[in-house]
């Protein structure tokens, strides 16, 4: 029976007078084979101002190879985490290039490392070092409290937990924001706990890289590369300095919708469309358990998972595998978590599912924000 995690924990936002439905806790889950021994890390955002992390009794070895994680001794844990939304969602963030290069540099490339199937990139923020978690889900740049104690508080803006403690909402300017020798300047974070996730992981979380401090340029994720291209654009989203025509063979091109933190696409199940968000912190494919009800989708048992809660807490939860969905290709046997979704609609937000990994795993991904289209160029088969 499937577990709808909305039911869960609810967290509250006050702002000034307003009381806004923040967000619940998210049960961790496996997305790999029934027996499987390796636990992935949950990172979901469900909407504009929601972001809550999962945790797992895991760790993880500091050595890479290939620049992935490799995670060990998984045990199913809970923890929670909430991004507030703050003032940093409405700057727009501008990319320093390397002086050097600064009028020839038409593109940057910087490595990114897989977390399980998180997604991580080395950088520098004031002078700390670390990785930060890349994020489209996110509005702005998170910062973590363990490494950057020297925040102030917003007193305009409220959070509340699930042990009723009301605290203002704590922020904090970044003078300098390095990706190598990319740089982000001046830019307003929101600082949250993500302790738990380094306890876990055994792995230095800087922060969060939200979609905005990228909305001016063209993002290429290359997984099978890990690569991470970022593209200077003009103000009609085209590439500058073009040396030639780019190839359009075997590229599928989808408009997408921007709302709030997200890019929502349209996807097909059964020849029926849906509307998906695009969040890359989304390990696992997500699907509002209503339409698979009204619209009797098939979805067959993968595995189960017991789950643990901070406060002891235990519920089971199961894995399902969805046959086939069409989201500019067709991605075929794809593990899934049915939720309810509908708390969304009440404030106006339309989703019927999150998809992030799994699309990002069949292609070459290109955003770009000024066209409002996402590419993807398929991985050819081995």
């Amino acid at each position: 029976m499937f577990r709808a995690f909305l039911d869960l924990n609810p967290i509250t936002l006050i702002h000034r007078k307003t009381v806004t439905w923040y967000g619940y806790v998210i049960p961790h889950l496996s997305t790999e084979i029934p027996n499987s021994q390796a636990a992935p890390l949950i990172f979901l955002c469900l909407i504009k101002p929601i972001k809550q992390i999962v945790t797992m009794r895991s760790a993880i070895n500091k050595k890479t190879t290939s620049r992935s994680f490799e995670p060990q001794n998984a045990a199913v844990f809970i923890a929670l985490f909430s991004l507030i939304l703050s003032s940093c969602s409405s700057y727009r963030s501008e990319i320093s290039w390397p002086a050097v290069e600064n009028e020839l540099t038409t593109h940057y490339t910087v490595p990114i490392y897989k977390l399980h199937k998180l997604i991580l990139i080395k950088g520098e923020a004031d002078g700390t070092s670390g990785y930060f978690i890349f994020d489209t889900g996110a509005p702005c740049l998170v910062l973590n409290e363990t490494h950057f104690k020297d925040y102030h508080t917003d007193p305009t803006r409220q959070a509340t937990g699930v042990n009723g403690i009301i605290r203002d909402v704590r922020i904090r300017s970044v003078a300098n924001l390095k990706l190598k020798e990319l740089s982000f300047k001046h830019q307003m974070a929101d600082v949250m706990d993500l302790s738990h996730i380094e306890r876990k992981r055994n792995v230095k979380i800087l922060g969060l890289l939200g979609i905005n401090l990228f909305k001016g340029e063209e993002l290429e994720i290359d997984l099978q590369h890990q690569v991470l291209r970022i593209f200077r654009i003009d103000q009609n989203g085209t590439r500058l300095h073009k040396q030639g025509p780019v190839p359009q063979s075997g590229i599928i091109s989808m408009p997408f919708t921007y709302k709030g933190a997200f890019i929502q696409l349209e996807a097909r199940i059964n020849h029926r469309p849906y509307n998906l968000l695009f969040d890359s912190g989304s390990e696992v494919l997500l699907l509002d358990k209503s339409i698979l009800d009204q619209d009797s989708i098939y979805t067959k048992p993968v595995s189960s998972q017991k789950l643990f809660s901070t406060d002891g807490y235990r519920s089971d939860l199961e894995i399902r595998q969805l046959n086939q969905i069409k989201i500019g290709l067709n991605l075929s046997e794809v593990k899934m978590l049915a939720t309810d979704l509908k708390k969304l609609r009440a404030f106006g937000f339309r989703a019927d599912g999150l998809i992030g990994y799994d699309l990002m795993a069949s292609g070459i991904i290109t955003i770009n924000f000024n066209k409002r289209i996402l590419q993807i160029k398929p991985y050819t088969k081995t």
